[in-house]
């Protein structure tokens, strides 16, 4: 089981459990540090994200096995019987027998030609001659494209795809490692927050239960009316209810953890009690001009390196169907040397002479009238290129946004979490001051309850702009194409696509 063995690794060990004391749902504390290493280990976009690189390694593979020498062979027995007329009418019924066989190598090559070393044998016996005859040669024939399908441009225009496919595979990766970190990183603060809030509203039901405490004990000696006692029984149903609405939000919040974190292949991995034990890191961080912020973003991001594959493999497939515009103009050529003798072994034997030598070369010209087929696999391919860059330019205007919102944002989560903290601090302040109203009889339990709200409110909203600010910290890293905490990630994969210095170099260079 590996993931328990991982969580064990965490942990050291679990509590001890009592004798005769039902287990209670395994607890323990989990650095944001490990949370991610565990979502990288088995976070399921990312493995799904994994595999489809390989499935499009695997497609350059593929590929290149089309340039793979082909060695082939055939043998074929023939017999017939022909009834026999004018010259060939005396020898009367004619029989044949025959036996013929090849065998060689074959390959494509990448200037779009094709390349054949063939072995012919062939035995034939008919009953009309006195002797059977054996035939052998040996025949190199070659064929290469000079226009249409030439050279690397168009003849290895499919590997060069399936190579783009890997890159854009790999560029997926990368953009699913950073999408499921922030995810992770959201999920984690999330929980700290649900489980803060927790202890924020069971301060505030005890506080509401010691008030009653006290109201009672005035009411006993008649020092308070009973409608305060009443007043402090509603409060306290009222924070019960909302005591409770936070313990199912943390119950849910560790769930959505834990899927993330956790392979969960069994059951006992739901049994996790993950408790965040990382701080949330303290405003102060230095954040960058949103200028600055978009041009990591179009250096780093994973899903622009994408567009910008898409961009050159679109690129590369509108070259090629320009080139194949022309028309099929191929050289073919051919070489061979002939034996003949009464059997195939002689045949073979006299081959190797080399005394009957022979060659062709050739032109084939095709050209289709309208060529309107390869006019519009051009066409197609041009707007797939403009496409490509349109693409491109929108989701950089997008990622733009996306960089000032991020800057915007994690100053703005900085400034609430002082203006919360300070709000806190006064909320506590007050009800201090009103319990000592309280005590001297110049308060009522309605303010002094109104004030215990305002505290837990104050309270929650300090906690969860702390965990908004860290989340808005790993927000920006993220909107950068950074790793989770700012440090560059490694493209070396992807080294080649690097963006232009300015927006639509490819469109204004009148492609």
């Amino acid at each position: 089981m590996p993931v328990v063995s991982a969580v064990l690794a965490l942990v050291g060990c679990f509590a001890a459990q009592e004798p005769g004391v039902p287990e209670a749902p395994v607890g323990f504390p989990l650095r944001l540090e490990d949370a991610i290493r565990l979502v990288h280990e088995h976070g399921s976009s990312l493995q799904q994200a994994r595999l489809r690189a390989l499935a499009e390694n695997a497609g350059i593979g593929i590929a290149e096995g089309a340039y793979d020498p082909t060695l082939f062979a055939d043998l074929t027995w023939s017999y017939s019987e022909q009834p026999a007329g004018g010259f060939f009418s005396s020898f009367g019924t004619t029989t044949s027998r025959s036996l013929s066989a090849t065998q060689g190598l074959r390959q494509a090559l990448m200037t779009g030609g094709s390349l054949s070393l063939s072995l012919r044998e062939a035995y034939n016996d008919y009953s009309f001659l006195p002797d059977p005859q054996s035939d052998a040669s040996v025949n190199l024939e070659y064929r290469q494209p000079l226009l249409r399908g030439a050279w690397q441009l168009s003849a290895t225009q499919e590997l060069e795809q399936a190579r783009f496919s890997a890159d854009r595979a790999q560029a997926d990766m990368r953009q699913a490692d950073s999408d499921v970190v922030q995810l992770v990183v959201d999920k984690y603060w999330d929980l700290a927050f649900a489980l803060a809030d927790v202890e924020v509203k069971q301060r505030s039901l005890a506080l509401a239960q010691a008030l009653k405490e006290m109201t009672e004990a005035k009411f006993r000696v008649g020092a308070v009316s009973e409608v305060e006692v009443v007043q402090t029984d509603a409060d306290i149903a009222t924070r019960t209810d909302a005591l409770l609405g936070a313990r199912h939000r943390a119950r849910n919040a560790q769930d959505e953890l834990r899927i993330q974190v956790f392979g969960l292949e069994n059951a006992e991995e739901w049994g996790f009690d993950l408790t965040p034990s990382s701080l949330p890191v303290a405003p102060g961080v230095e954040v960058p001009t949103w200028e600055e912020t978009f041009a990591e973003a179009r250096a780093f991001r994973g899903d622009l390196r994408k567009l910008r594959v898409d961009v050159e493999a679109s690129l590369s497939a509108w070259d090629a169907a320009k080139h194949d515009l022309m028309p099929t103009l191929d050289l073919t050529a051919t070489a061979n040397y002939s034996a003949q003798d009464r059997q195939v072994g002689d045949s073979l034997d006299l081959l190797l002479d080399r005394d009957f030598p022979g060659a062709t070369v050739g032109i084939v010209f095709e050209m289709p009238i309208g060529n309107r087929s390869q006019e519009g696999m051009e066409q197609r391919a041009r707007w797939n290129y403009w496409l490509a860059q349109r693409g491109l330019r929108d989701t950089e205007n997008t990622v733009a946004l996306q960089a000032r919102e991020a800057v915007r944002n994690t100053a703005y989560q900085a400034e609430r979490v002082a203006v919360t903290d300070l709000a806190r601090e006064v909320a506590g302040r007050q009800l201090e001051a009103e319990q000592r109203r309280l005590r001297e009889g110049a308060s009522t339990n309605f303010q002094v309850l109104q004030f215990q709200t305002d505290l837990a409110a104050a309270e929650s909203a300090a906690a969860q702009a702390r965990m908004d600010y860290a989340k808005s910290v790993v927000r920006l890293n993220t909107v950068r194409g950074l790793n989770w905490d700012g440090s560059r990630p490694d493209l070396a994969h992807l080294e080649q696509y690097q963006p232009d210095p300015r927006f639509g170099k490819r469109e204004s260079a009148g492609r």
